[in-house]
């Protein structure tokens, strides 16, 4: 039996002994001003654990390599000293405000909302049996969380967090971890038990629990968090970490606390009381292996043949099921389309594009060449029109200056236009309606549709010919395929792409985005594939992309081969997440290496 379902037996036990006060049937009250009390484990709630102390953490061997690479310097990047506690963290410290909306008809709670003193944080908990977002829906730092009672416990179900600590010494919890707590009252005590599950890098829940006390006399104050770079000269882009091997902290708990180097080490082994069996057994100071998790194969539930249709920001939508991702703008008089999507695909883009607008389709814009993203140019082109009546770029027709039928104008790279039309057996890469019918060779080009609209060239990134679209007034942008949450980047070598212009991309989505409060929302993020983003998720991507890079050029520069060099497995941290069949660890390393050599 799993320790989530030891604890929830032992919890229906107490509640059924009548030890827990109420009726089963009977809904609390948890209104009110609660204070924390951190005497169940002061020092990992106050100070925090020491570096490398992870026992008593349900932890596997990915998690434990990224939280070695972690240092507190992180806090010195501006983009990550507003970052707060998320949902699963937010009542580690700081006090809380419970207030309740109830309907003036039937007197039923719609939604209990929780206030963190500490970060200034909200909770809502849905209680109205509304549907959760769609897989593709932003994530927040505190989700979005629904309730229902069992008993006199509110039971609460939180899904779509954010990358977070599991602890504040760098342990990591991904953003597919769901999080279940049991808030249970018993008089002027509330006590929350939290169940945090994290496919990537735990093998089994995390429980643990919080206490607090009613305090109807304590007073809130506010916070405010503006960033400042805190260390100067630092390069561009620069990330704060540790290579492998070379953290200098690791020893700090067995050295303060004596803790034994084998439970520091953490997993869900130290949970278990028979765990002190062990360490008094064997003087062993290894921790054992966890088995390798099986590749994150993440299906992209988008693409389930159907085109779902995500209102994003502003006079923005995306359509995602079409392959890439697509952006769709509608300005004053005309709708912008940034990336077709796949040939086979088009009819419903049209069909979902009509949906969100009746005005013409006047441009579409190509991120780069591929065929998920540029499949569709020819017919959703031609669903279009330009003012005036035809097409005087002449490009679908193969012939440059040659009139051709009305369609919208298709605005690509000029590097998009010569890898489209570049003989591959000798016919063209792409069919010729595909092809752009304007281009662009300087670094920024501009469109206005009812807002002004930046084109960024993205220089040797995925490849060669890619842009960044950036819609100022709605402030979204889409990226193409130099950002994904799916997967690894996927860097085409042949066509000039590369390792460092795909962080340099990274770089420059994160020097245009500006979150609203907290390092969340603010300027909207289209992947390639994947959901919609806001810059802390960039962020998050970023990171791990420079730190593999790091990683794979510091052992390259030791003379290291590259099977040496791949067996080290420099992304074992981040596999459970992006590792897939569509692009393996393996291939990635691969051609980060030869990226390198370049």
């Amino acid at each position: 039996m799993s320790r989530e379902h030891l604890f929830r037996a032992a919890f229906f036990t107490l509640a059924l002994s009548g030890l827990w006060t109420g009726q089963l049937s009977a809904q609390k009250d948890l209104s009110g001003q609660w204070a924390n009390r951190i005497h169940e484990d002061q020092p990992s709630r106050g100070p925090g654990l020491e570096i490398g102390e992870w026992e008593g953490l349900p932890i596997n061997s990915a998690a434990r390599l990224k939280a070695e690479s972690w240092t507190a310097s992180v806090y010195t990047v501006p983009e990550r000293q507003c970052i707060p506690f998320a949902a699963d963290m937010g009542l580690t410290i700081g006090n809380v405000r419970i207030w309740s909306d109830v309907d003036s008809s039937t007197q039923q709670v719609i939604a209990w909302h929780i206030h963190h003193e500490w970060q200034a944080q909200d909770q809502v908990i849905w209680m109205d049996g509304r549907p959760r977002p769609p897989a593709y829906a932003p994530h927040s730092w505190q989700g979005f969380s629904t309730g229902k009672w069992e008993g006199n416990t509110l039971t609460v179900s939180t899904t779509h967090l954010k990358w977070a600590y599991l602890e504040r010494n760098g342990v990591p919890r991904s953003d597919q971890a769901t999080l279940t707590e049991h808030y249970i009252r018993h008089g002027d005590t509330l006590t929350v038990a939290q169940i945090i599950t994290d496919p990537v890098y735990t093998t089994e829940p995390m429980i643990r629990t919080r206490n607090l006390v009613l305090n109807p006399e304590q007073q809130f104050g506010g916070y405010t968090c503006r960033p400042a770079a805190e260390i100067l000269n630092r390069p561009p882009g620069f990330v704060p970490h540790y290579l492998p091997g070379t953290n200098p902290f690791l020893d700090s708990a067995t050295k303060r606390f004596q803790v034994p180097a084998l439970a520091r080490l953490g997993g869900a082994e130290t949970t278990y009381p028979e765990f002190a069996t062990r360490l008094r057994a064997t003087t062993n100071t290894q921790a054992t292996p966890d088995k390798q998790q099986n590749p994150n194969q993440q299906k992209n539930i988008m693409d389930d043949g159907q085109l779902h249709i995500l209102p994003v920001q502003g006079q923005v939508y995306m359509l995602a099921g079409a392959g890439a991702n697509i952006t769709v703008q509608v300005g004053d008089d005309a709708v912008l389309v940034v990336d077709a999507g796949e040939a086979s695909m088009s009819d419903k883009v049209i069909a979902a594009i009509r949906q969100v607008s009746s005005k013409p389709l006047r441009t579409v814009v190509s991120t780069n060449f591929d065929a998920d993203h540029v499949g569709g140019n020819g017919k959703v082109a031609k669903s279009g029109s330009q003012i005036g009546g035809i097409n005087g770029g002449g490009l679908n027709s193969g012939l440059a200056g040659v009139p051709t039928e009305d369609s919208a104008q298709i605005i690509g790279h000029e590097n998009v236009l010569t890898q489209m039309s570049k003989a591959v057996a000798g016919k063209p890469a792409q069919p010729p309606n595909t092809w752009p019918t304007e281009t662009y060779a300087t670094p920024e080009y501009e469109v206005v549709n009812g807002e002004g609209i930046q084109i960024f060239h993205a220089p040797a990134a995925h490849a060669n010919g890619d842009s960044l679209v950036y819609f100022r007034r709605s402030d979204v942008i889409s990226t193409g395929d130099v950002f994904s949450t799916m997967s690894y980047p996927v860097i085409d070598l042949q066509n000039g792409g590369s390792i460092n212009g795909v962080i340099a991309a990274l770089n420059h989505i994160l020097d245009l985005a500006i979150p609203k409060d907290k390092q969340e929302g603010g300027t909207y993020i289209i992947p390639g594939h994947g959901r919609v983003c806001d810059e802390a998720d960039v962020l998050e991507y970023r990171d791990m992309v420079t730190i593999i890079r790091d990683r794979v050029l510091d052992m390259a520069k030791k003379g290291m081969t590259l099977e040496q060099v791949k067996a080290a497995n420099p992304t074992f941290d981040y596999d459970g997440r992006y590792n897939t069949s569509f692009l393996p660890a393996n291939t990635f390393v691969e051609t980060v290496y030869r990226s390198l050599q370049k």
